[in-house]
Order: C-alpha cells, then structure tokens, then sequence
C-alpha cells in the first residue's frame, strides 16, 4: 500500500471514530486554524508570524504596504520629508481606538517612544533605532528627527498604534486596544476571537490545531472553515477529494532557511558551511515533501523584488561536499563519522519529516546530526537569543531589503536585532550602512547586489526556497484571496455559502 493510500485510510477511520463528537457550537464567526496562536498581540513585541497575521485586524500604522510593497497612508493622510533627518506627519481624523477614543499623535508618539524606550525591551526597537526624537506638534500632526538619514523608515511605521496609556504600560501579550478593523472580544486558552467595528464582515475566530492532519479533518468535518499554510501537500490530494473544500495556491514571499551558528567551532569554517549547503539536493527534497510546489531560493528577496539579484543557484554536489569536508580537517573516523552537530527544531511534523530528511542527507557524508525537537515557544526563545548550532525558519512576508541589515550587520547580534548567527564582516557592515540611508534607488540596488553576492559567498545560510501559499477554504465559505505576503485580512471579505 503507497504512502497516499496509507494515509487516506488513516484518515477514514480518523473520521469514522470521531464521526459520534458533538459539532462544534456555531456562533456565526468564521473558525480559522492556526499551527499556533500568537505570541502577543501587543504591537511592540510580536515578531512571530502568527502575532503578524492577527494584529493585522487588531491594529493600524502610519502607513501601510501596497500590492508592490511601496507605502501608502493609513493613519497617516499625508506626509513631508523636507530633509533628509525630518519627516512631519499630519493624521486623518476620523479614527478611533476599540475603547472609542480618538487617535491622536500623542498616541503614535507614545507608541514609538515605548519600542525605543531601553527599558521595556522591545525586540522591534533596533529596527527604528535611527529615531532621534518623536514630537507631537498638535492633536493631528506629528514630527519624527532621525540621528541618521534611514530610507527604510516609512516601511517600518505600519507599527500598529497603541492608545498612550496602553504604551506606556508593560508587555500584556494577551490583551490589546488597537484602530484596526477587529477588536478583540476574547481570548480563552487555544480559542482568540475577534469581531469587526463595522457590520458588513463576520466575526473571526482564531483556534490553535497544531497537527496538520487534525487541521484538514476539521475542515472537512466543519469544525474548521479556513486554513492557511503549514499544510503538508501531501495531504492535498486527500483534501481535493472531500465535496465542498477549495484549495488556492499561490506564490509567496515567505523564505525558508537553514539558520547556521558561525560562532560554533564546525560551522566557523566556511568549508563545512559550504559542503552542508552542496549536500542537500534542495529539488528532491521539495519534490518528496512539499509536492514540488516551492521556488528555489538563493536569497531573502523574491525575484519580483526590486531589490532582489538574480545569483547562481547553488549546486547538489555531494562528492564536492566531502572533498570540503576532508579540506576543513574534518575526515572520517573508523567508524565513518565526522563530526556531530545538533539541530533544533519545532515540534510541527512538517518541519521534522524535512529536519529528518536533511539530517539523513548530511549524514551520508559522514556529519552525524541529532535532531532536538521543542515546542513552539521554547524552541522560538532559544533561537531568537542564539542558542542553535542548526536550526530551520522562515522569514515571513518580507517587503523591506533592510532585511539584510537586520539579519547580516555585525550591530544586530541578540538581543539587537536578528544576526543569530553572528555573523561579522566590515565591509558588509558598511554596504548595509549605506543602503540603509540612500534615497537613490539606483545606488540601492547596487549595495544590495554585493550584499547578496557576499552572503551567498560566505553561506551565512543555506538558502532553502520560497514556500507557497496554500489556503483551504471549508465547505461553509468562499471569497479568500491569497496574498504574497501572507496576509490573512482577505478573511474580511469571505462569505459564507450556507
């Protein structure tokens, strides 16, 4: 019996047995399935993708990001930049906070005096690090001074807003105030509802099912109207079988890495970095595992980006890799072992059948890996603090190129910012300084070019792919529209069917 077939019937007696459970109880919100719920929903500390996709609902910056990625106004109706350490902003009036408040610029103020504030320890604050002074000039107008001329500011104002009092409070990850579109009703163990301001959309409720197998039997059970993402393909054909399920595919800005601790004494040497990278035959991997539904990827930017260079794909090159391998010093023992590393990684099957695959990969020549699987939140907290030798993420939705500089320049080490492997080169250092401060789009691209190369070069990582975007939609619902990003806030407009 095949593996499709195997499964299918793992699934029928799954669904038999369940078959006397009590239907959930309806309440007319539409029932999200999340591999895990937020982190926080507080605007200054989420970094987690999940965190992301629901304060997109709960919460509104000074700009938002258009389909081309370029900023538009949100809270903001219009903008000056009269040099380039100035930017004055003046607000639209017409929005309130979920308490009925108005948004004033003493709450955008406070909002992004919090994030720089050292004390409250944001993890977003080295990202805005170039803000010298915020200044409400009026209840609608606003100045921001930088410290250094930051091309990159705008895009990082979608910052969700916070009312002043809320911001000047400590951390609270499980209740919020924002001027989105959803207001937060409640949030009860692995259950976070959240209902609209305005009548016209239905009300969301997002709940955490780990398991990718239990997500696609909630949807065709209904327990479950809509999930996106962190579905294996190989439970596609299954799905594409039930009466009432639509599956989207799309293409996505989401990149999957292999993160490398260049601190370690294996992986210090860029020879074994290199034969790690050249030891995964990236193709059957995505083949094998994800339908063959990926891009490969050699960098963080999608080819449609702007910013993004188009460089040589790296190579399969299995015999190549061992000959680096006895280069670095690292030969085979009598018992054909190298060297052991260790590789975190979370609990989520998807990513151990993959952690599994390319342990067996690096095996073969002779590296020994010991998979270390944690739960989401222990496993997130040690690798955003840079406990890993190997570990494997995705950098989600990513619009800004001064994604480098937060991950490649030698000042973004943890806590900082996002360098977890510690990474340090001056020169790149400077290339990163000076695209981060550079109007000229042209002299942009060209910095970021030789970033890419250099990266590439020194295998700071090893570039998985670009993974796709797969919603499902239940029998109950339709009108969802992927995005590349990610985003979820298409849900505003679904409908249901029956």
């Amino acid at each position: 019996m095949d593996t499709m077939r195997r499964l299918s019937v793992v699934l029928l007696c799954m669904l038999l047995l369940a078959g006397c459970s009590e239907p959930l109880q309806e309440n007319g919100a539409i029932r999200v399935g999340l591999s895990q719920l937020p982190m926080s929903l507080d605007s200054r500390y989420a970094t987690d993708a999940a965190s992301h996709r629901v304060q997109e609902f709960l919460h509104r910056g000074l700009v938002r990001l258009d389909d081309q990625f370029l900023p538009q106004p949100d809270l903001a109706a219009s903008w000056k930049h009269p040099d380039p350490l100035t930017w004055v902003f003046r607000l639209r009036p017409d929005i309130r906070f979920h308490d009925g408040s108005n948004v004033t610029a003493n709450d955008v103020t406070a909002t992004l005096k919090a994030v720089l504030n050292v004390s409250k320890a944001s993890p977003l604050r080295a990202g805005l690090a170039s803000i010298e002074s915020v200044e409400a000039l009026s209840d609608s107008g606003l100045r921001i001074k930088l410290n250094k001329p930051d091309a990159s500011l705008l895009t990082r104002l979608e910052l969700g807003v916070l009312p002043a009092s809320l911001a000047n409070q400590p951390h609270s990850p499980k209740s919020t105030i924002g001027c989105g579109p959803y207001r937060l009703k409640a949030w009860n163990g692995n259950t976070l509802d959240i209902v609209p301001v305005a009548e016209t959309a239905l009300p969301l409720r997002f709940m955490g099912v780990k398991d990718p197998v239990t997500r696609s039997l909630k949807l065709v059970r209904g327990e479950l109207d809509f999930t996106q993402g962190e579905l294996p393909p190989h439970l596609i054909p299954y799905l594409q079988k039930q009466d009432g399920i639509e599956i989207q595919y799309h293409p996505s800005t989401t990149f999957s890495y292999i993160g490398l601790n260049l601190q370690d004494h294996y992986l210090k040497n860029l020879k074994v970095r290199r034969a790690l990278a050249m030891g995964l035959d990236r193709k059957r991997l995505k083949r094998a595992l994800f339908s063959d539904l990926p891009e490969l990827a050699e960098t963080v930017l999608t080819s449609s980006h702007w910013a993004a260079l188009n460089l040589p794909e790296t190579p399969f090159d299995p015999s190549r890799a061992e000959g680096l391998l006895d280069e670095a010093g690292f030969k085979r023992n009598a018992d054909g072992v190298r060297f052991s590393i260790n590789y975190r990684t979370s609990t989520n099957p998807t990513r151990l059948r993959l952690v599994t695959a390319i342990a067996d990969s690096w095996q073969k020549l002779g590296v020994q890996v010991s998979i270390e699987s944690l739960e989401w939140g222990g496993f997130y907290a040690r690798i955003k603090r840079g406990d890993f030798q190997l570990f494997s993420l995705d950098w989600v939705g990513i619009t800004d190129p001064d994604i480098y500089r937060w991950i490649l320049h030698s000042d973004m080490w943890p806590p900082a910012g996002s360098n977890r492997g510690r990474y340090s080169n001056t020169q790149m250092d400077s290339w990163l300084d000076a695209a981060a401060i550079s109007e000229d789009q042209t002299e942009r691209t060209r910095l970021y070019a030789k970033v890419q190369q250099q990266m590439q070069a020194d295998q700071v990582y090893i570039p998985l792919w670009y993974r796709p975007i797969i919603a499902v939609s239940g029998p109950r619902v339709r009108g969802f529209k992927p995005s590349p990003d990610g985003s979820l806030l298409s849900l505003r407009e679904i409908k249901t069917v029956n």
